[in-house]
């Protein structure tokens, strides 16, 4: 079976300089030759992937982090609101109430002075 060997497409040797050190002298190997080349190639993504998981973890503590970091300012903001709402309930519910005594007050003193009237009246 005479297959021929596929030529190396450029392009990808230039673009990763792996390829180019790994491919080296294909053509001149022997199965045992290839074997060893392909353990090599293999263990160097294994290391290359190793790299890039333990880049990839960092990045996402990273993330994590500063996730957090913002939830917890954001809680820390709804708070305040939440406690200047709150006051601003309460500062309304006394001021209601000051208000509805001041209208009792006021009713009590028109009902007294109608009632002293009446009572002027009647002599």
């Amino acid at each position: 079976m005479g297959h021929s060997p596929q030529p190396i497409n450029p392009a990808a040797v230039e673009e990763f300089p792996i390829v180019a050190r790994l491919t080296q002298g294909l053509a001149e190997c022997d199965w045992e030759q290839l074997q060893e080349k392909y353990t090599d190639a293999m263990d160097e993504h294994s290391r290359v992937e190793e790299e890039l998981r333990a880049e990839t973890a960092r990045l996402l503590e990273v993330f994590t982090t500063w996730s957090q970091t913002t939830i917890l300012q954001d809680e820390g903001r709804a708070l305040k609101r939440f406690k200047t709402q709150m006051q601003h309930v309460q500062n309304s519910e006394v001021s209601v109430e000051n208000k509805k005594k001041h209208y009792n007050d006021v009713v009590k003193a028109f009902q007294s002075a109608l009632a002293l009237l009446n009572e002027q009246m009647k002599v």
